[in-house]
């Protein structure tokens, strides 16, 4: 099983920022404040098949796991990303589950980097 975060994109992030750690967690904290508001947005989008809406929030999930390294989350999110492209509403929805669960986790070990 992939870990939930890669501490390697952290770092490449934390350098792209000319290795500022405040800024750094900033991003993660703001990730951490987003994340319920995106899975709300998502579940929204989906019991309304709001297709558009639902790959404007993957697209979003995606991009930012892959900044901060999560990558369970990612691959979560690219999984029920490649069901919705399919137009597969039922695979999408039996999905939310699997990927609220692991951002969940990804939150949690999240959190936990930036309070080291």
């Amino acid at each position: 099983m992939s870990p939930l975060v890669d501490p390697a994109p952290l770092q490449r992030l934390r350098h792209d920022l000319g290795g500022d750690v405040t800024v750094q967690n900033r991003f993660v904290t703001d990730f951490l404040f987003l994340w319920n508001l995106r899975e709300l947005r998502l579940q929204t989008a989906l019991a309304s098949a709001d297709l558009e809406d639902a790959d404007i929030v993957l697209l979003s999930i995606r991009s930012s796991s892959r900044m901060l390294g999560a990558v369970r989350l990612e691959n979560a999110a690219g999984r029920l990303h490649s069901t919705l492209k399919s137009k597969d509403l039922a695979g999408c929805r039996q999905q939310l589950p699997h990927l609220s669960e692991v951002g969940l986790d990804t939150c949690l070990a999240l959190s936990r980097h930036i309070s080291a």
